[in-house]
């Protein structure tokens, strides 16, 4: 095995990503909420990949929540039919996260929903230091290596195919001699699958989710779209998504209670259940 961390080779990444082709990739992404606990599966996760930008995002969730946006005006009151209807026939939910990346800046935002909030964290890119292996497999028709790190607080393991001249991969996974096709951190809380590439015939999806994410639609909803670093969102998140009294006090919400379809009422911590990507013990030792 090697390392591959070179100064050089950073600027080379970049201008690779920067001059890349114009590609999709489609990925399956399984994760946990608890680390005991089953794996979820989320099965149209997205790679949009073209000039200098990228977009990592859930086809379906992108869709439903801009069906929100159409259908709904600044009031609350149905504003659009069609696109009401189509809501109500797809999944619901408040949740919604995607990462946009500029790579001529070498710079991404990652982007939460919860509900009506809206966080948007700041990051600047920063090289994986992989130890690349020779061990070998295939991965839907592409020849793909092995390689490992440390990464954001957890330890990675990827595979990367050089047939596919991308230094990209799913969510903030970069930096491989090729693209990222597979990838399991050690805990296996998280995995990435690659299931296939298609055009960008319809157009990449990186403009519609940073305006999606960042853009109130009045000013009344001004205050709920927050601009931070990665360290203080990523915390905000977190206790949105595990702690229910600061998700009620958050969302002005008093006595809540979540009830079953046959009257029962529920157990909410079931539903406060998250791990992120990025361990909260990461950013104890980020300033």
């Amino acid at each position: 095995m090697k390392r591959h961390f070179l100064a050089f080779f950073v600027l080379l990444f970049f201008a690779v990503l920067a001059d890349g082709q114009d590609i999709r990739c489609n990925y399956k992404f399984w994760f946990k909420k608890v680390p005991d606990g089953k794996f979820t599966l989320v099965s149209d996760m997205r790679l949009d990949c073209f000039k200098g930008k990228s977009a990592w995002y859930s086809e379906r969730d992108l869709v439903r929540d801009s069906l929100h946006f159409i259908a709904f005006d600044d009031s609350g009151h149905t504003a659009d039919q069609e696109a009401y209807g189509a809501l109500t026939r797809s999944r619901a939910s408040g949740i919604f996260s995607a990462t946009t990346i500029d790579w001529d800046t070498h710079s991404f935002e990652q982007h939460y929903q919860n509900s009506f909030l809206f966080l948007n964290g700041t990051g600047d890119l920063s090289l994986p230091e992989w130890l690349l292996s020779d061990e070998q497999k295939e991965i839907e028709g592409y020849v793909c290596k092995k390689a490992s790190a440390r990464y954001l607080g957890r330890d990675w393991t990827v595979w990367y195919s050089e047939e596919i001249p991308l230094q990209a991969g799913p969510w903030l996974l970069w930096g491989a001699p090729g693209l990222i096709l597979e990838a399991c951190d050690a805990d296996s809380l998280f995995v990435f699958k690659f299931s296939g590439t298609e055009s960008l015939a319809d157009g990449h999806r990186y403009d519609l989710l940073r305006t999606y994410f960042t853009t109130p639609r009045s000013q009344k909803q001004e205050k709920n779209y927050t601009y931070d670093s990665l360290r203080n969102v990523e915390r905000t998140y977190t206790r949105l998504r595990t702690d229910a009294n600061f998700h009620d006090e958050a969302h002005g919400i008093k006595n809540a209670r979540i009830v079953s379809a046959n009257g029962q009422e529920l157990d909410r911590a079931a539903f406060m259940r998250y791990i992120p990507l990025i361990p909260t013990e990461y950013w104890k030792n980020q300033k």
